[in-house]
């Protein structure tokens, strides 16, 4: 059946009104997507510090592929696909599949996916200059390298070349300087790296490093050096992302640093938070950074600070009541409205009086109640030690509540974190004291460790006390014959704490059997020497009280042989 005019004319109109509502909606999603990416822009250029949704949805494995793909850096070569060669790689070890087509779709649908992805280099260092991320990171990275470390020879070691590498790692090479500039670094972009310079031609850096005596670029007398690289500089070149049974999984081979091709064997990865395998490629190898995961915190409690800040301007609110229905409808009203309120601001104080109608004017004086505050500021400042694994007593000066509390064991607890930093750069330290090695001696003790310093701890009263017990065993294990005095002498000038390096290799002239009775007691002489008190520092009341487990064994074990020699000598 065909259609009439009219009915064409009106098909005609409604297929027009259509195509107008597609083109509305059409504009609609372009305005949004402008919107959109002028927001990233603007994040890119550090104008909106804050950080992306952590609910928006994913829709497509586009969204994935968008969301985490390799960052942006510095470091690819100019005018090169680099980038897009390694976005490609992740896709076909199947990074993007594997986000997208699991239950974390399922959730994303509901939803209830927390979309946080890597926030960009240019965003980090953008937040690096925020008060309170700062303080954060540098409390940190300050307390691991404070205290530094001590670097400890083996039993064949020679002890001059190991006081001689003590003072090379701090006066030459700044080890201490290099690690805290790496930790700090890190903590604000995720990680960096130290480069291992040895002076080399460009075409060289390509190939693989060698630290040992047999390497043809490290020996006597290179010029040595090690430089903290920013991440934004850097990018990976290749990598195994097909067999998680090689050693090199997930590892680069090489790097790009700012389009020079660098075996990744004269890079030192320095790295914190390190992220699941799916969002490695999305995190440049490196890891999270700390001061991404404290902003979302740092913005809250921002908001509270300004929050309060704006309350304080209206704790006390003077309100004036007039026939506004009156004053509007007056063509002078809102003029005579204008001098009264002049009136009232200039003698507005406790002294001055303001005149009012009574019959239609009135004068209140409101008060907000600052209850709460507080401890909403404070709560908030809480939350952001406890992320930061620091104590809000170190990192804010912030008393601890509650009965009896002093903070010592959220201190306690902070250095034992330390620690365990500590002891994640113990390797990246040992291959940085090798290659100072075959440079400045030619030769290399496998033997050479580190003991990092304790924090927190007075050390002279410590090693007190660890002499004390030290000389307390020698002097028991003596008197029972265990050892010679040889063998005591020679204990005595190996221990770092005693102090006694300087003693000669000759024994003194005093026979050691004056040291002891014929009881196998102490003599004595041995009495007098063992009751002299220690140069070294003073006990506390609390540490005389109770002495170490060993030295305790060791009294009581001198006090039963003092009396087994006086039932013998009675009888």
């Amino acid at each position: 059946m065909s259609k009439t005019k009219e009915e064409k004319a009106a098909d005609k109109r409604r297929k027009k009104a259509y195509r107008k509502v597609e083109e509305q909606e059409k504009l609609l999603a372009q305005k949004f997507r402008d919107q959109r990416e002028r927001a990233i822009q603007s994040m890119s250029a550090g104008t909106m510090l804050i950080p992306p949704r952590t609910c928006e949805v994913l829709r497509s494995l586009d969204d994935v592929k968008k969301h985490f793909a390799p960052p942006l850096t510095l470091g690819y070569p100019k005018g090169g696909k680099e980038r897009e060669k390694l976005a490609e790689a992740c896709d076909r070890a199947g990074y993007y599949d594997a986000i997208y087509n699991t239950l974390t779709q399922h959730a994303s649908d509901l939803g209830q996916y927390p979309v946080t992805s890597f926030i960009g280099y240019g965003v980090l260092q953008q937040i690096a200059q925020n008060g309170m991320i700062r303080s954060c990171i540098s409390t940190v990275s300050d307390d691991i390298t404070r205290e530094w470390l001590t670097i400890i020879g083996g039993d064949e070691s020679d002890g001059e070349t190991v006081d001689m590498l003590n003072d090379l790692q701090e006066t030459k090479y700044h080890l201490k300087k290099v690690f805290h500039d790496a930790i700090d670094l890190t903590g604000y972009m995720g990680g960096c790296f130290i480069f291992i310079d040895t002076g080399c031609d460009e075409e060289d850096l390509e190939l693989p490093l060698a630290i040992n005596v047999k390497s043809a670029e490290l020996g006597k007398d290179t010029p040595l050096r090690f430089i903290v690289v920013d991440p934004i500089n850097c990018a990976p070149v290749e990598y195994n992302s097909t067999d998680p049974l090689r050693k090199d999984y997930m590892q680069p081979k090489s790097w790009w640093v700012l389009g020079k091709k660098v075996h990744a064997s004269r890079l030192i990865p320095v790295v914190d938070n390190r992220p699941p395998q799916l969002l490695l490629p999305n995190y440049n190898f490196l890891g999270i950074p700390q001061a991404q995961i404290l902003w979302d915190y740092v913005i809250h409690w921002n908001s509270c600070r300004v929050a309060t800040a704006n309350l304080l301007t209206k704790i006390s609110l003077l309100v004036y009541k007039t026939n506004m229905s009156a004053l509007m409808s007056d063509p002078n009203g809102i003029a005579t409205l204008d001098q009264k309120m002049t009136a009232l601001q200039r003698y507005r104080d406790n002294d001055a009086v303001f005149v009012v109608d009574k019959d239609e004017e009135d004068v209140a004086n409101i008060q907000t109640s600052m209850a709460g505050c507080t401890d909403v500021v404070r709560q908030s400042l809480e939350m952001i030690a406890a992320i930061n694994r620091t104590p809000a007593v170190k990192l804010l000066g912030i008393s601890p509540s509650g009965f009896n509390a002093t903070g010592q064991s959220d201190i306690t607890n902070y250095y034992d974190y330390i620690k365990s930093k500590q002891e994640l750069r113990r390797d990246a330290i040992l291959k940085c004291l090798k290659a100072i090695q075959i440079v400045e001696f030619g030769e290399l003790d496998d033997s050479i460790s580190v003991k990092f310093n304790e924090l927190g701890v007075d050390r002279e009263a410590q090693n007190a006390m660890s002499a004390q017990s030290i000389a307390g065993t020698l002097t028991q294990l003596a008197s029972i014959q265990a050892i010679s005095a040889e063998e005591v002498r020679e204990a005595v000038k190996k221990s770092p704490i005693m102090g006694l390096d300087w003693l000669s290799d000759d024994a003194p002239d005093a026979e050691p059997d004056d040291m002891f009775n014929e009881f196998g007691g102490l003599s004595e002489k041995g009495d007098l020497l063992q009751n002299q008190p220690t140069p070294l520092a003073p006990q506390s009341s609390e540490s005389a009280a109770n002495p170490p487990d060993e030295s305790r064994q060791l009294i009581q074990g001198m006090n039963s042989n003092d009396s087994k020699s006086e039932d013998d000598s009675s009888h």
